[in-house]
């Protein structure tokens, strides 16, 4: 995976110490969290986590408060024009690893890998924060847990409920990022981004961390198409 210039996040222009202390209480207290991402329940039930991050705590770089103010300012539009009462509850968390990811679990913590945040525009930050809060919205990471230990499904079984949920991800998050400003073209642009993008980065890991996840023409065509049987006359 190249790397990508620092330049790509936008600086911020005053930093108060007031900022600092605000953006510290938005994150994690502990350095190290174990990633449980959406679509990877079969490590929930299996072997009980993910891959390790560490969380770039906006108090202690000058990068990392200006990537977490980045990723928060994106935040707050989605949530003021979607759920204006709850503005205050979700917090960005930007995390370094060796991979490139955005995942929720539980509580109002929109996490977000610092080498995918620098190769996000603003339209792609808005539609990827709308996709994860489609996810806790939707309770998919207490579903698929549900689901998974009552019906002792097999691991197979979760995987494609697990790839259900992002297609229904992906349809609610359009809606949300219509009441942010953009438009459904603006959604299927990002995806088409992420297949040109990340595809072929993941594809390495695709039998383990990303294995639940459809494949993103799945996504482009699962909404095109929706939209196209949207568009058919009623018989």
């Amino acid at each position: 995976m190249g790397q990508v210039h620092p330049a790509v996040i936008r600086p911020i222009r005053i930093v108060k110490p007031e900022l600092v202390s605000f953006l510290n209480k938005m994150t994690l207290k502990s350095t190290f969290i174990r990633i449980v991402p959406l679509t990877l329940i079969f490590f929930l039930v299996s072997c009980g986590g993910g891959p390790n991050t560490q969380i770039c705590h906006p108090g202690k770089s000058l990068d990392c408060l200006n990537a977490t103010d980045l990723l928060g300012q994106s935040l707050y539009k989605v949530v003021a024009a979607n759920f204006p009462d709850e503005l205050g509850f979700y917090k960005p968390v930007v995390h370094r690893a060796s991979f490139s990811n955005a995942w929720v679990t539980k509580g109002g913590n929109i996490n977000i890998t610092l080498n995918l945040l620098r190769k996000l525009d603003e339209t792609n930050r808005i539609c990827i924060i709308s996709h994860e809060l489609a996810h806790l919205k939707s309770n998919h990471y207490y579903a698929q847990a549900l689901r998974a230990i009552r019906l002792k499904m097999s691991r197979a079984r979760v995987s494609a409920l697990a790839r259900q949920f992002e297609l229904d991800a992906d349809k609610l998050a359009v809606e949300y990022i219509q009441k942010a400003g953009l438009t459904k073209t603006d959604y299927l642009k990002f995806l088409y981004w992420m297949k040109k993008n990340m595809d072929s980065q993941n594809h390495a890991a695709k039998a383990s961390i990303f294995s639940t996840h459809p494949a993103t023409q799945e996504r482009i065509n699962e909404l095109v198409g929706n939209q196209r049987r949207r568009d058919l006359p009623n018989k």
